[in-house]
């Protein structure tokens, strides 16, 4: 997949609505840790716009978890 689908798809899917199953938020879950892999290969070597951009991706990433723990002690 292309940096730039994956990072549509990862916009996509963080402006739609809240997922309401497990799986639904399995899938963005794994969407959003493929579209950070460039940027952590990126960042190994040197490009410090990769590494910026990674750790706004992590803290998404970060934020997104601790949602679907929530939602899974919901259910």
């Amino acid at each position: 997949m292309s940096e730039e689908l994956v990072r549509e798809e990862i916009e996509q899917a963080t402006e739609l609505q809240d997922p309401t199953t497990l799986t639904e938020y399995y899938s963005r879950l794994r969407i959003m840790v493929e579209s950070i892999e460039s940027d952590v290969l990126k960042s190994e070597k040197g490009n410090k716009a990769a590494g910026t951009r990674l750790r706004k991706n992590l803290r998404l990433l970060k934020k997104t978890s601790a949602d679907f723990v929530r939602f899974s002690l919901g259910k």
